[in-house]
């Protein structure tokens, strides 16, 4: 067995998502200049309904004024000192003066509102502060860029409507699938040289494998990218109105969408809106020509460390300008293709903090003005606060939150010193955090990390006990291909050598035990709509044993989540009532824990 990380998320693509040493300097840049943060009530507004904004201003930013210029036509909105240049303006005024500990001085709020707009109303604004008496300044509410780029004036949007989360989104559970290396797969290790190759894997291997996918209980299928690309992982896009032929085609694609409807399982395609490959033949064009009608569609200029911007430093990856009309009703042609022409269920949207929130608000309205129950739930690897602010905009946003806790816990629980408690608090506050119509997708591990077993020193008892805490207070649980039956990783992961995404195990190589508990833990998820909706409430805790026991309930349906965190068996005493278990068996009065373990009643 290997010896657990030190870290259970140093090995993410995204790094620590809460180091210390950034948490402090993007909490002070947070509070700096004119910030905005997507900050509206409601977070998703109906026909009619007035929108508060709420903005704050920084300790060295001097004004008297701040106005929004607001345009409801979908054209850019635009404006100076109070003035619309078209739409029309809305005064904000200073509502509150604080003392910000985070660098010592005051900071100020200052909220204004919109009037309420009609259904199908598309609202953009930008956001300008001045000071009277100083004519020759103003600023302009800017936001942080995630990859620390330079910031530029923030456009921002809403779409007013009725669209909601489709219902049985909050009901999925979700089967990642890494296409090239799920079937046909090769029966070994892939060695470091070919771990950035194609090896085989297609839409006709997912295909040959639905039944397989049906059978474990998976409702839904996501599918890593799968459009024409430079890698075999999909996320470079040369073109997206067409399928990669080292994957398949389109009829493929029409075969794989009827058959795994005919088995109840819905379609999701990964939709990388963010950047596109650099051997894509409109970046081509728009780097070598200044005068291209695609040459906005880019960020070029000296302070890029490639000459253009790029996802992170991936000069592979060039980021596309979404703001940009062009590029934008470029990706939006895209996206409505494959929903009409394909009848797929959605998308899971990759590196969603890249694009402006204005951009999602436009992308969510098309694509459900194409298939108004379709999912579009977004990659966002920042705190849940900005996670809830794509409210309205997309139906939901992968919690990497859960899968910290879940991994201290279960992995390596000496990493960093947290209690059962602190996993305890992390979980209850999750689902009272988020609204209840916005999924929160949870996983225990994914493509950009190494697996959860490697990580736990391939100790099947901890992937268990971190499978039953998926299924029982994750949001519309994801399982990583192959997570169920084993795969695990001969090493861990390099520099561009992701070794999470080795070949897919079938027949003899797999865990005929642990797929079962896998299905027996899908199939209670799916027959207790507790898990899907309930709030979590805690009815015993004791963190020096490592037991705790929760429950959730929703409308007549009542689930216990007994734990035991520990390296000893321990007995767990139940409320009164009789529960069934995940296999059936009744349980009554008190429940027998194994070490590391987590059990579900329900009754």
């Amino acid at each position: 067995m290997k010896t657990p990380s030190t870290t259970v998320m140093q090995d993410f693509v995204f790094g620590t998502l809460d180091a210390d040493d950034t948490t402090l300097a993007v909490e002070r840049n947070r509070w700096s200049g004119i910030r905005h943060l997507f900050a509206i009530e409601p977070l998703d507004p109906l026909p009619d309904q007035p929108v508060t904004l709420t903005v704050t201003v920084g300790r060295e930013t001097l004004i008297d004024r701040l106005t929004a210029y607001v345009t409801t036509d979908g054209s850019e909105p635009a404006g100076n000192r109070g003035i619309a240049a078209n739409g029309f303006a809305v005064a904000l005024a200073r509502a509150e003066t604080i003392w910000q500990p985070l660098y010592w001085d005051y900071a100020e709020v200052w909220r204004g509102q919109i009037p309420g707009q009609p259904e199908g109303t598309y609202v953009r604004y930008v956001i300008e502060g001045w000071h009277s008496q100083n004519a020759g300044v103003s600023h302009r509410s800017r936001e942080m860029n995630i990859d620390r780029t330079s910031e530029r004036p923030a456009l921002y949007g809403y779409s007013v409507d009725r669209f909601q989360a489709p219902a049985w989104a909050h009901e999925a559970i979700v089967y990642q699938i890494f296409v090239d290396r799920f079937a046909p797969a090769l029966q070994r290790w892939l060695e470091p040289g070919e771990m950035n190759e194609f090896v085989g894997g297609s839409l006709r291997g997912v295909i040959n494998h639905l039944d397989y996918i049906a059978g474990l209980g998976a409702n839904a299928i996501w599918l890593t990218p799968i459009f024409t690309c430079d890698d075999y992982h999909g996320y470079g896009t040369i073109d997206y109105m067409e399928i990669d032929p080292r994957f398949g085609s389109k009829a493929d694609l029409h075969e794989l969408v009827g058959k795994a409807h005919d088995r109840g399982l819905r379609v999701i395609l990964d939709f990388v809106a963010n950047h596109i490959s650099v051997q894509a033949p409109i970046f081509q064009e728009a780097r070598a020509n200044a005068d291209s009608p695609h040459r906005s569609w880019f960020s070029f200029g000296p302070q890029f460390q490639h000459g253009y911007r790029t996802f992170f430093t991936a000069a592979s990856m060039p980021q596309l300008d979404l703001d940009d009309p062009g590029a934008r009703d470029f990706l939006l042609a895209a996206a409505r293709y494959w929903l009409s022409e394909f009848d797929i269920d959605g998308y899971r949207l990759d590196y969603a903090a890249g694009p402006s929130h204005d951009f999602w608000s436009a992308f969510g309205a098309a694509c459900k003005g194409v298939n108004p129950d379709c999912w579009l739930f977004g990659e966002v690897t920042l705190g849940s606060d900005w996670l809830r602010s794509y409210t309205g905009r997309l139906d939901g946003c992968l919690d990497f939150s859960f899968t910290r806790q879940v991994r201290r816990l279960c992995a390596d629980p000496n990493a960093d010193g947290k209690t059962l408690a602190d996993i305890v608090v992390a979980i209850e506050r999750t689902w009272r955090y988020f609204p209840p119509g916005f999924t929160h997708p949870c996983f225990i591990d994914n493509h950009d990390m190494n697996r959860f077993l490697w990580t736990a020193g391939n100790d099947k008892l901890r992937l268990r006990m971190a499978a039953g805490l998926l299924y029982a207070f994750g949001g519309s649980p994801i399982l990583y291909y192959g997570t169920e039956v084993g795969l695990s990783q001969p090493a861990g992961k390099g520099p561009r050598r992701e070794e999470a995404r080795q070949p897919m195990l079938w027949g003899e190589a797999q865990d005929p035990h642990l797929l079962a508990h896998f299905r027996h833990l899908i199939a209670f998820r799916r027959q207790h709509p507790a898990l899907a909706y309930g709030q979590v409430h805690t009815l015993f805790l004791d963190e020096k044993p490592g037991l705790w026991l929760a429950e959730r309930t929703h409308k007549q349906d009542r689930v216990l989540v007994a734990v035991n965190a520990g390296a000893e068996s321990a007995t767990l005493t139940l409320p009164d009532g009789v529960f069934q278990d995940q296999e059936g068996g009744a349980v009554q009065g008190a429940l027998t824990l194994a070490p590391l373990s987590c059990v579900l009643v329900a009754g």
